[in-house]
């Protein structure tokens, strides 16, 4: 009887020997870094997920994960993509990656991934809290974190001013470092910058306070207007 509880208990296990039980159920955001020389597929980093996949798939030097399945002919460096990944079985391991890595990375495998949507240049984009637009012509992607401040006069309150609301925002070419900026709703506070020969403008930004609604921070959309110059 011992032995057929210890046999099942091993079928049980086995499996998870072949292909770890993480699996994203969701979205990550993943930047392709690099390729494997070996393979020729795609070194991704998660900017903003780095901890959850490295408390999940392990660590891995830089925070750089070797994909098993994203083939570079089909990407460019510094490309952004929203990526669900999982630890890939052993039979999805491609003697190239498994006995001759390029890096020392650890290995994911890619089940579903989707561009970025691509934003279009002297137009007014919308970016909700954490979403991105990517502008492939130009090599470049923004991004919409957070609302730092909101201080603009609630509905239905009496205020000496018209207030400001602060939103945080990321810039980051294919090929380099990003660049975090922020722009005000108020103008004399600075509603515009400059970088990169691009001119991003704050237009709005909602939901407008309310007296008698709390705002999440996850609720916010920005509307910025982008030109080149």
């Amino acid at each position: 009887m011992k032995k057929l509880v210890l046999l099942s208990v091993l079928i049980l296990v086995l499996p998870s020997c072949e292909r770890g039980n993480f699996e994203a159920d969701s979205y990550l955001i993943a930047r392709i870094v690099g390729f494997d020389m070996n393979c020729s597929t795609c070194t991704l980093e998660f900017p903003d997920d780095s901890l959850n996949v490295r408390k999940e798939i392990g660590k891995s030097p830089d925070n750089k994960y070797q994909s098993v399945n994203l083939n570079r002919g089909n990407f460019q460096t510094g490309q952004l993509l929203k990526v669900k990944i999982r630890q890939p079985a052993t039979d999805e391991l491609s003697s190239c990656i498994d006995l001759y890595p390029s890096y020392n990375y650890k290995s994911v495998f890619v089940t579903e991934y989707e561009d970025f949507d691509n934003l279009v240049l002297n137009d007014t984009i919308t970016l909700s809290t954490n979403d991105c637009l990517n502008d492939v012509e130009n090599h470049f992607y923004i991004c919409f974190d957070t609302v730092l401040n909101d201080s603009r006069c609630p509905t239905g309150v009496y205020c000496f001013w018209e207030g400001n609301a602060a939103a945080r925002f990321r810039y980051q070419s294919y090929n380099s470092n990003p660049v975090i900026f922020s722009l005000n709703t108020h103008k004399a506070f600075g509603s515009d910058t400059i970088i990169d020969k691009f001119k991003f403008t704050l237009i709005g930004l909602t939901p407008y306070p309310n007296a008698h609604h709390i705002i999440k921070p996850t609720d916010y959309t920005a509307k910025i207007l982008i030109d080149k110059i």
